[in-house]
């Protein structure tokens, strides 16, 4: 497991991941950004400002979650349409008759 310390809001934090160290760099990159894009509306205490970003964190992951679920069952639907058609198939083959001229 990798230590790596990383300053956010002025803080050093010491994170440990089994990740790589650019992952472990780009969550932490993320983390600010987000913290950047509330500052940059509002001025606020850091306690405001931290929940503020958690929710906005928070939206971004059930958004993501809801069209990853939605491309999820589009999939399985695919996959169960496709089933059913070699399904049907193997039961029922075509037999094309060519005629001879």
């Amino acid at each position: 497991m990798k230590t790596l310390q990383v300053t956010i809001l002025g803080r050093e934090f010491s994170l440990k991941s089994e990740g790589s160290e650019e992952y472990i760099h780009q969550v932490a990159d993320y983390v600010k950004q987000k913290i950047e894009a509330v500052q940059h509306n509002q001025t606020m205490d850091v306690i405001s400002t931290v929940i503020l970003t958690a929710l906005n964190i928070a939206d971004d992951y059930f958004q993501l979650k809801g069209e990853r679920d939605s491309l999820i069952n589009i999939i399985e639907d695919r996959s169960l349409s496709l089933a059913n058609k070699i399904d049907s198939r193997l039961r029922h083959p075509v037999i094309e008759i060519k005629s001879i001229e």
